[in-house]
């Protein structure tokens, strides 16, 4: 992917600032028995204070945690209120993953025109035919519309999907609340070793739906009639593999209301590649 300075300047401040907030956002909640930290609990009773909960945990885990116990005294249930969260948090960002989505599938369907460009250029490390290369990969992207940024605004809703994974994990009624018979606050690898075999159920549903979420845009991409599968689509699927079995494993060893969330999640995903694909990229080249 080539990019010009003032988009290289731009993401390098934005990935300073992207970083700043995952750290801020990735301390631990849970103790090594998989309960959660005392300290570290939210409930209705919690002060929404700057001093007592640092900044990335005012702006955004506070207030999703809240929102979680808020719908969830309005439907009864914390998992209702996890699932609720969630899928209000996803329409948010709509209008973001529409622009990102659009831009990705375009890349996609250029990457054989893109293989072909860099194959012209293989061996050639001098300068000159550098920047030619350079250029006309940045001309393939301006007939076809594709901005470099769009494609990286997928970035811009990172931290706001940590903060619902925190917010998630520090609801403090989610520990003591059940959902069809499942504890959500025992992690399902516990209670499987204790031979409650229903939570294999869930963490196969964590799994099918993850690697749904992660196939469906290639699937939506074989509608197109451009759509050829290129090198970097091929090797892509080993690591779909690897990403569906390392979320697998999170969700055996994270309480069960964690699944709901990626379940969710995951379900959302797919949801969402199909609107866009049918009323956004079809629709448009209907136009």
């Amino acid at each position: 992917m080539y990019l010009d300075q003032r988009t290289k300047k731009f993401l390098k401040v934005f990935a300073l600032i992207a970083v700043v907030f995952l750290l801020a956002g990735c301390e631990r909640n849970l103790d090594e028995t998989g309960h959660l930290i005392a300290s570290r609990a939210i409930n209705e009773s919690t002060p929404w204070s700057l001093s007592q909960l640092g900044f990335f945990d005012f702006i955004l885990t506070y207030p999703i945690a809240r929102g979680i116990l808020f719908i969830s005294n309005m439907l009864g249930n914390v998992a209702w209120g996890v699932v609720g969260m969630t899928i209000f948090i996803n329409i948010l960002i709509l209008p973001i993953m529409i622009k990102s989505t659009e831009s990705t599938q375009k890349m996609q369907l250029l990457q054989p025109q893109l293989e072909k460009i860099q194959r012209k250029y293989a061996g050639r490390k001098d300068q000159a035919s550098q920047m030619r290369q350079s250029a006309e990969i940045q001309a393939l992207y301006k007939k076809n519309n594709i901005s470099m940024l769009s494609s990286f605004s997928t970035f811009l809703t990172l931290p706001i999907m940590l903060a619902v994974w925190q917010a998630v994990q520090r609801v403090e009624i989610l520990y003591d609340s059940t959902l069809f018979g499942l504890e959500l606050g025992i992690t399902p690898m516990s209670a499987i070793t204790k031979g409650a075999w229903q939570y294999v159920i869930i963490v196969a549903l964590v799994g099918l739906t993850q690697y749904l979420a992660i196939e469906i845009n290639n699937i939506m991409l074989k509608r197109n009639p451009r759509y050829k599968v290129s090198k970097q689509q091929q090797s892509m699927r080993t690591m779909n593999i690897v990403m569906t079995v390392m979320i697998v494993w999170f969700a055996l060893s994270m309480p069960t209301a964690m699944s709901l969330y990626w379940i969710t999640t995951s379900l959302i995903t797919v949801t969402r590649t199909v609107y866009i694909q049918l009323y956004h990229i079809e629709k448009k080249k209907d136009k």
